[in-house]
């Protein structure tokens, strides 16, 4: 009987708080994944890094807290997101130490295989004073490196200041007896704009500001440069294509329309970068999934070529129902990156297939006004993949996780171009600071054929649409063992359904 929301083949945190993905890499023959810790409650606190490996994406092995909050450049905040490098054949790990009006990039090394690290003493190595005035310094986090030729770069996310120097900070009103010195003031206002930078490097130790990666183009909105927030988190990597990707997560990205409809986004830029300049000339901007839970991805790649990325499958300023169990944070199934045009392409791990048993298949079935079970087909650990016809419904999709009572929906509405999941009555109700936190929808255009392939694990629901093109991801909470049912429905007219294949997944 199954008493916990903790998914069975995604990884989530044991116990206490995880939230963005650190430090990707392969390494030593295993894929690592470093990850924010606190391990004290289920709750944000001064960050420290957890790491898992595994060898199949689905097996994950728990080794050793690798970074602790322990030095005094640490104290607040801890230690920040961040990634890894190998150099020499040791691993190395770059993270922000981050205080509350101050932000600096140190170092820590480890010579066991990516377990035990210790902080480089000559940390931090990296501030806003060193590089740039066009670096607001309590805005300067998430470090990314990555080797070009002989060259080491490093991508951040930070605020720019257009205006070429800083400002005077307001003084420090809330200052209390024994904390740390750099409090800001409860009136303090950010200054400068959301946006990127490039430094570079010969070693791991010495950088250079290159500049900024963001500025205005007259076929983007100002939005995307003039960002009231940070550009969280990011990553960049070069398809076996050419082609040049580059992840953020912008933190209070407004609505375009029915893109961004989470107060915090992730997305995708495809163009080109200049490593002269720092510039990134963009050439599409993406949604990287529509869903309600996603945040801060990072990739790595494996020595088969393959990118795999991997993201914090929740979102922040929402309830966490599993604080109840003593936990928060759970992460996506990984998923193999490419590009397609405009498009940002993601599939299911490959790996996973090995772990898909019990097969179940209905070539089609035909469905006009009702809402029909299909003998074989339910579950809450399972695979279900279907081609959708639409013929004269208006809406066609499935019911998940029912039984009576709560229903989370998954369909494509003919009237609107628009794949829509609606988690209004899945459960456990939802809370966050959007308009609405139950109904994402995600435009596909209009479509003779409509290909889903869901993966459910417990609580979790990850949609691929047409292979691969959109992604939905959302948590829900149903009633645990009870809330098994799955049914296939069309409203406003008839909707075939063709090449059903459900399968259960045994890890």
């Amino acid at each position: 009987m199954r008493k916990s929301y903790r998914p069975l083949y995604h990884v989530s945190v044991p116990f206490g708080w995880g939230n963005d993905p650190n430090g990707t890499i392969y390494y030593n023959g295993k894929a690592h994944l470093y990850y924010q810790h606190y391990p004290h409650k289920p709750q944000w606190g001064p960050m420290h890094w957890l790491h898992v490996t595994t060898e199949d994406f689905i097996h994950w092995q728990q080794r050793p807290v690798a970074l602790y909050p322990d030095q005094p450049y640490e104290v607040c905040n801890g230690c920040c997101s961040g990634s890894a490098v190998e150099v020499d054949g040791k691993l190395w790990l770059m993270y922000t130490a981050a205080q509350p009006v101050m932000q600096r990039q140190c170092l820590a090394v480890s010579v066991d295989g990516g377990d035990h690290f210790e902080k480089f003493e000559g940390n931090p190595i990296l501030t806003a004073e060193m590089l740039s005035e066009e670096i607001y310094e309590e805005d300067f986090r998430d470090p990314r490196i990555f080797k070009k030729g002989d060259t080491y770069y490093l991508l951040a996310g930070i605020r720019y200041l257009d205006e070429g120097k800083r400002k005077e900070l307001p003084p420090v009103t809330n200052q209390k007896e024994n904390t740390y010195p750099y409090m800001p003031a409860p009136d303090h206002v950010k200054e400068g704009w959301g946006n990127l930078c490039l430094l570079k490097g010969k070693d791991l130790f010495h950088w250079e500001y290159v500049g900024h990666l963001l500025y205005p183009q007259e076929e983007f909105s100002k939005e995307f440069y003039k960002l009231e927030g940070v550009y969280e988190c990011p990553d960049y990597f070069v398809t076996d294509s050419g082609e040049e990707v580059l992840l953020s997560s912008p933190q209070n990205l407004p609505q375009e329309g029915d893109r961004f409809q989470n107060v915090h986004s992730t997305l995708y830029m495809l163009g080109k970068l200049d490593f002269e300049t720092g510039q990134f000339k963009v050439r599409v901007i993406g949604e990287i999934d529509a869903g309600f839970d996603i945040y801060a991805p990072q990739t790595l790649r494996m020595p088969d070529g393959r990118v795999i990325m991997i993201a914090w499958k929740e979102m922040w300023d929402r309830n966490f129902p599993t604080t109840k169990e003593e936990w928060a944070g759970t992460y996506t199934l990984p998923r193999e990156l490419s590009t397609d045009g405009d498009y940002l392409v993601q599939r299911p791990v490959r790996e996973i297939q090995q772990f898909m048993t019990n097969p179940v298949s209905v070539e089609e079935k035909e469905i006009e006004n009702e809402s029909v079970e299909i003998e074989g087909i339910k579950g809450d650990v399972i695979s279900l993949s279907f081609e959708l016809d639409p013929g004269t419904s208006t809406k066609a999709g499935v019911k998940l996780f029912c039984d009576g009572k709560h229903e989370t929906l998954v369909y494509y509405d003919r009237n609107t171009g628009k794949i829509v999941f609606d988690r209004s009555n899945s459960g456990i109700p939802f809370t966050g600071s959007e308009k609405d936190v139950n109904v994402r929808v995600c435009p596909i255009g209009p479509c003779e054929k409509v290909v889903m392939e869901f993966y459910l694990d417990v609580n979790s629901v990850e949609v691929f649409i047409n292979g691969g093109r959109h992604v939905m991801t959302g948590n829900v909470y149903p009633d645990l063992d009870k809330d098994q049912g799955i049914c296939f429905f069309a409203e406003g007219g008839k909707a075939v359904f063709r090449k059903i294949a459900k399968y259960d997944i045994e890890v």
